[in-house]
């Protein structure tokens, strides 16, 4: 009994012996180990890049957007092939973007050093592309590379109307490369000092044959860019809204005055100005100096609704219609049924041979109103009007070049249209009420309509239009010139997650 009893301890002992052994060979569990560590600093979304003071946020949006009278699904359809309006025009159209942004932050001697990095993938109408939105670098009051310009100021953007708002000056959606100064005076007064690669419009040599046609863009001779624009903004951010004063120079700048068939270089301008080509030995205009100045802000609303606010601007320049006009606004050409058309044509400044540069005059004024319904319902009603016009000396050029009998800049009329009305100033306005949904954090559903109008020039004449087709199918004719307008829709949905500037 005893020699059994010591068999079973033995055996027992050896057991224990090889479940010990075992048991340090299993792995033994760590303690929690924080990786990647939050960072505070700059608000929700950041963490520290593992091994490094650099904090870094990741985000982006999906986005689906569906429109109807619109080009890839937020313009609206009033110029170039979309303008024609008939069967070769395409009502419904498409836009689906996906944006990816990185955002990096570190402490440094002179403050916070930031990278802000924003990338688009889109298809727009079965159309794929790729565009960097943001690229910059800000330190030290400096702000380097490709960003929302700060001259921009107030304006009706993706945050106001998802159908783009084509008379504002508008940078967010996709920036501008530039440098800026800022100086920071405290209680949130800015004073920046900056310089946006140039933003044009046509300069357009009136005595071309063909400078002006209906369906496209003037014919541009804007020399090469010989210096950007700089800008001086004034600003204050508080805790009621803000309000931003701006003034910004243009370069504008011609290349040269036209040579005859016959190779000699004309200096006087006669009835039939059959020049078509441009030669230095010819000279050109004289280098001029535009202008544009903006005055505009923001105030809160929460007397009416937490979240309400209303914003307007006013923005008047010369030979600077890319900013005072509007940074999207293209040349109307919108045709109604039967021969009917509005035209209209976006210039920064004119000119024949052997004159000087008349500038183009642009003004426009904004306004917007936001109400929210409930704290995840909102509706948006926003509308921007814009004046182009040219001087006296300016419509004496349109007189002889492309409103008499035989001009030979006629805008695709024919070599017998007599414009009765030579009046080549036009407005534009377009309005809209936006109405958006947040059934979740970052995820929004809306619907957004819009009037655009265009007060055309030339009102109220009639015209021979000589290609064939016009535009589109629109086939050559007697065409009457007059104000017309156009209604458009767009649904979007889309979806954030961590977005930065």
């Amino acid at each position: 009994m005893t020699m059994v009893k010591s068999l079973l301890l033995g055996t027992a002992a050896g057991f224990v012996a090889v479940a010990g052994a075992q048991a340090a060979d299993m792995p033994v569990k760590a303690k929690p180990v924080q990786y990647v560590k939050i960072c505070t600093l700059y608000g929700d979304g950041y963490y520290y890049i593992p091994g490094s003071d650099i904090c870094i946020k990741i985000g982006g949006y999906a986005r689906a957007d569906y429109g109807w009278n619109s080009k890839g699904a937020r313009t609206p359809a009033y110029s170039g092939t979309n303008g024609a309006q008939d069967r070769t025009v395409a009502s419904y159209s498409t836009r689906h973007r996906a944006n990816v942004q990185i955002d990096t932050r570190q402490q440094t001697a002179y403050g916070t050093l930031r990278t802000l990095e924003s990338i688009h993938i889109q298809n727009e109408d079965n159309t794929f592309s790729f565009n960097v939105a943001r690229a910059f670098i800000q330190w030290a009051g400096f702000t380097f590379g490709h960003a929302v310009s700060f001259a921009d100021g107030f304006n009706i953007n993706d945050s106001w109307h998802y159908i783009q708002q084509q008379n504002s000056t508008d940078t967010g959606a996709n920036g501008v490369n530039q440098i800026a100064y800022t100086f920071e005076f405290g209680n949130g007064v800015t004073l920046t000092f900056g310089a946006d690669e140039r933003r044009t419009k046509s300069i357009t040599n009136l005595s071309f044959n063909g400078a002006l046609k209906v369906g496209s863009e003037p014919a541009n001779s804007y020399a090469g860019e010989n210096w950007p624009d700089p800008h001086v903004d004034f600003r204050i951010d508080q805790a009621w809204g803000f309000f931003q004063v701006t003034g910004l120079a243009h370069d504008v700048r011609a290349t040269y005055y036209a040579a005859s068939t016959s190779g000699a270089c004309s200096t006087a301008t006669t009835s039939t100005n059959n020049q078509s080509t441009a030669l230095t030995t010819c000279g050109h205009p004289a280098d001029a100096v535009g202008w544009m100045v903006h005055v505009g802000g923001e105030v809160k609303l929460p007397m009416i609704a937490k979240g309400d606010r209303f914003g307007a601007s006013f923005r008047y320049g010369q030979g600077a219609a890319g900013f005072a006009g509007g940074s999207n606004l293209s040349s109307p050409d919108l045709f109604a049924s039967g021969n009917n058309v509005a035209v209209g044509w976006i210039t920064d400044a004119v000119y024949i041979n052997g004159s000087n540069l008349e500038l183009t005059t642009a003004w426009s004024v904004a306004a917007g109103f936001e109400h929210y319904w409930t704290p995840a319902l909102k509706t948006s009603l926003t509308g921007v009007y814009t004046q182009i016009s040219y001087d006296a000396t300016a419509k004496s050029y349109f007189a002889s070049n492309v409103c008499g009998t035989g001009s030979a800049g006629q805008a695709g009329f024919s070599g017998g249209t007599l414009l009765t009305n030579c009046n080549p100033d036009w407005q534009f306005f377009q309005g809209g009420i936006r109405t958006q949904w947040t059934p979740s954090p970052g995820f929004i559903l809306g619907v957004d309509t819009a009037w655009t109008q265009v007060w055309t020039a030339f009102n109220g004449t009639t015209a021979v239009l000589t290609p064939n087709p016009v535009i589109g199918a629109r086939p050559a004719g007697t065409y009457a010139i007059n104000n017309q307008g156009i209604f458009s829709v767009m649904f979007r949905a889309q979806r954030n997650f961590n977005t930065g500037d």
